[in-house]
């Protein structure tokens, strides 16, 4: 009995500590959903080779030159986020832990992944969120209800995802009509806010959600046109979702309490970078870095692909994904920026509150 007591004092104590470290210590955790565009290496832990960037060049301005497992030359929105905040390194990938005893956050996302579980070599945002409800029972489990819960409503919970989901425009633009492109928006949208409920479910009561882009602008889809140019169609069915992420955000933290969130409105963060790119350094906004053929994108980022000496000058790094530059930007706008691009409140606004 008296070697039971001792345990639970200690247990007690211990959880004690945590809620006054976690209440005194202004470096949160950080935990990153989504798709390639803030993976860290998960899909590295996937089964065959698809969905994988685990090679050189990739990487090849990360510390070290090494492939990560990042879909970028180097760090990517994720890696300076977490610089922002204090962090001494990135959240891991979950899938590269041997515990659930992370107390400093994890990277859930997965390139290829979506709202919808349309891919099957990625991790789908069910499937990432099943994944943190496991992180939050062990963390229950160690230190309490009480203290996790503290500890998780003190942390930063990033989501970019979205993009993946309109590949079911491509190719089917003309044949859909208005209304039938609303249809589809709100549907992708409510099981998105589903998504985001069983987050604050969870404990999630800072939010971090990016917008959609202009994902008609890639040079994948570019070198698909006669002289380059972007698939508008494509990048309107982006705004629309965006906007409409935008209200379901609103509607969610009226109903929520406690909940609070950043909106980073990547397609109006991306407008003058594509009106004017020399203003923000970027020399070429057509053609990827690393690839092959007409706008170096008639082919992946392979160990084979050739690749710009250059790559501050490029937004692209391969034929869909950004260039660390690029990242740094979206990244720089979306902590410190305006309510032009990131409503009610930047990022470092949401952490400091």
């Amino acid at each position: 009995m008296g070697r039971m007591r001792s345990f639970l004092l200690a247990a007690a104590l211990s959880a004690t500590l945590f809620l006054l470290t976690a209440a005194n210590d202004r470096t949160p955790a950080v935990y990153v959903f989504g798709d390639s565009s803030v993976d860290v290496g998960n899909n590295n832990y996937l089964p065959g080779n698809l969905g994988k960037v685990n090679f050189r060049p990739n990487g090849i301005d990360y510390p070290g030159g090494k492939p990560t497992g990042r879909f970028s030359n180097g760090y990517n929105v994720a890696d300076f986020l977490a610089m922002k905040v204090g962090l001494k390194k990135s959240p891991p990938a979950y899938l590269s832990l041997t515990s659930d005893a992370q107390m400093h956050g994890v990277n859930f996302a997965s390139g290829g992944s979506g709202i919808l579980n349309a891919t099957n070599f990625s991790v789908s945002l069910n499937k990432q969120i099943d994944y943190f409800e496991r992180i939050t029972h062990s963390q229950k489990t160690r230190l309490g209800d009480a203290a996790t819960s503290l500890f998780l409503s003190q942390s930063l919970f990033v989501v970019s995802t979205g993009s993946n989901d309109f590949s079911v425009f491509l190719g089917n633009l003309q044949l859909l009509n208005g209304t039938q492109i609303h249809e589809i928006m709100g549907f992708l949208t409510q099981q998105f806010k589903n998504q985001l409920k069983m987050l604050y479910e969870l404990g999630a009561r800072k939010l971090v959600v990016f917008g959609t882009s202009q994902v008609g602008c890639a040079p994948l889809l570019r070198r698909t046109t006669p002289s380059g140019d972007c698939i508008e169609e494509l990048n309107e069915v982006s705004r629309l979702f965006s906007n409409a992420v935008e209200v379901l955000l609103h509607d969610l933290a009226s109903t929520s309490k406690g909940l609070s969130y950043t909106f980073v409105d990547s397609y109006r963060v991306m407008a003058p970078v594509l009106s004017n790119p020399s203003k923000y350094g970027f020399s070429e906004i057509k053609s990827a870095c690393c690839g092959s053929g007409t706008l170096n994108a008639e082919s992946a980022c392979t160990p084979n692909a050739t690749y710009c000496s250059s790559r501050l000058g490029h937004l692209f790094w391969d034929r869909t994904h950004l260039t660390e530059a690029a990242q740094r930007l979206i990244a720089e706008v979306a902590y410190h920026g305006g309510r032009e691009f990131v409503r009610p409140m930047n990022i470092q606004q949401l952490y400091e509150s």
